[in-house]
């Protein structure tokens, strides 16, 4: 009778141990399968750069090549008591941007004038009144430089034996407008060319027979300044 008790209670034990160890397994199974999966969180890093469709150039120095080419008519005269002259100007402008409004450049240009034609190297500074370099802007330009200059041959006179030129400077006002990194500006202004002539004109004199005869040539430097009202058609980049 002993003997049977102690098998029933082995028997029940046995039973009780089986149940706890599947249910433990059970429960490190369900954990397995059934662990949270941690979302990732979307976090905003302030060095991703990001595109903004604003002008982010700051006031410091900040440098960026860019070039144009200009074109447009001289309207003025030399001797005003006729009709005024229409000439023609071109010339190419090449510099950088500094900081927002800012630009400076070196530039070689063509002039023609009535009787003369000149050649121009110039530096310029240019200022934005309104608006930035990415935008539409009204802007001052003033250029400043000297000229090789020539007459026309056929405008010659035998007397004229050597030409020249002189300095050359120019203030336009004008507005640009922006597509991506082309630029398309219109401008009025003054502009301003000195040349000169050297002229050789002969001397006379009586001899001592009483005779007037011609001496050796005296040479003189004639300047004259050329003053137009200019239009200014420019395209370019950035």
């Amino acid at each position: 009778m002993k003997r049977f008790k102690l098998l029933r209670n082995f028997a029940i034990a046995g039973t009780i141990s089986i149940s706890v160890s599947v249910g433990a397994q059970d429960f490190e199974a369900d954990s397995v399968y059934y662990s949270p999966i941690p979302k990732e969180v979307e976090r905003f890093d302030k060095k991703t750069p990001r595109k903004i469709f604003t002008d982010t150039t700051k006031n410091s120095l900040r440098f960026q090549y860019f070039f144009n080419v200009q074109v447009g008519p001289l309207i003025g005269c030399n001797d005003c008591s006729g009709d005024k002259d229409i000439t023609f100007t071109s010339s190419t402008l090449h510099g950088v941007t500094l900081g927002r409004k800012l630009r400076v450049g070196l530039g070689v240009g063509f002039d023609s004038y009535d009787s003369w034609q000149a050649l121009p190297l110039y530096g310029s500074v240019s200022w934005d009144l309104l608006g930035t370099k990415n935008t539409q802007a009204l802007f001052l330009q003033f250029d400043y430089g000297w000229s090789a200059a020539w007459m026309q041959r056929e405008q010659w006179d035998y007397t004229f034996s050597d030409s020249g030129g002189g300095k050359m400077y120019n203030a336009l006002v004008g507005y640009r407008i922006k597509y991506h990194d082309l630029k398309i500006g219109l401008a009025i202004g003054s502009k301003f060319q000195q040349v000169y002539t050297y002229y050789e004109s002969p001397s006379y004199f009586y001899n001592s027979d009483g005779i007037l005869v011609q001496g050796p040539s005296k040479r003189a430097t004639v300047k004259k300044d050329m003053n137009r009202l200019i239009f200014s058609l420019s395209v370019g980049w950035k």
